[in-house]
């Protein structure tokens, strides 16, 4: 039997950073906010495509958004830190760090954010890391899911983690989701487990591209920039 093949993907990736261009091109400069509604405009865009192409539109967007939520906050963030700190902050991986072989710069950020168990180094989750190009510190890591469901008590347990450790207890570390499964909507009575993780325990916030009922420690995606301004200023200021 001859396997079915594939038809073209409904949107690239590629068309998801000229989106993002075109609305960054019509923005002021250094104003992000123009982020908001980024990923509800390409859903809009993937919904109507993937229908006149006969597919399942939700299930394929479901799909589709799983594995490419994660490179687009990967390239907004990269693109923010460019404009705002391109010659002091960097961004990386925890994929990339964990390749056998690293670059000199790559190696040393490794060791500012490897976690030891026994005689043993671990890099943890984080699919995006941030650090200082100068010292190679890791400032921030940014975990990103569409859907956040066990993620949330991991990313809890890596940030455990890295507060004890001398060299990784500042390190802030974030969860950056679309909330598919509406993690956030409720607050009061109807909080979920996964809100109550965040807004009482260690991590230091989450950020959702969806309207959500805001805190201190979660917040819509845009707010995000502002956050790592403070961030990034208090960082710098030290030295």
């Amino acid at each position: 039997m001859k396997k079915k093949k594939r038809g073209p993907p409904v949107i690239t990736f590629k068309e998801v950073e000229e989106i993002y261009k075109e609305k960054k091109s019509l923005a002021g400069k250094n104003d992000f906010g123009f982020v908001a509604n980024i990923f509800s405009d390409i859903h809009d865009k993937y919904i109507k495509r993937a229908k006149k192409q006969g597919k399942d539109a939700n299930q394929s967007w479901n799909a589709w958004s799983g594995k490419n939520f994660q490179k687009l906050i990967y390239y907004i963030v990269e693109d923010f830190i460019k404009d705002a700190k391109n010659d002091m902050a960097a961004v990386t991986n925890d994929d990339t760090l964990r390749r056998d072989k690293l670059s000199p710069e790559l190696e040393k950020v490794r060791k500012n954010i490897e976690i030891l168990y026994a005689n043993y180094s671990i890099v943890p989750d984080a699919d995006i890391i941030i650090y200082d190009k100068l010292n190679f510190k890791v400032i921030a890591v940014l975990s990103c899911k569409a859907s956040l469901r066990e993620r949330v008590a991991q990313a809890a347990y890596w940030k455990i983690k890295l507060q004890s450790g001398n060299i990784t207890k500042n390190i802030v570390c974030y969860l950056v989701s679309s909330d598919k499964d509406d993690d956030f909507k409720d607050v009061g009575k109807d909080i979920s487990r996964n809100r109550i993780i965040v807004e009482f325990g260690e991590l230091d916030g989450a950020y959702i591209f969806k309207e959500i009922p805001e805190s201190k420690k979660v917040k819509h995606f845009n707010k995000i920039f502002d956050d790592l301004d403070s961030i990034f200023d208090k960082w710098f200021k030290k030295k």
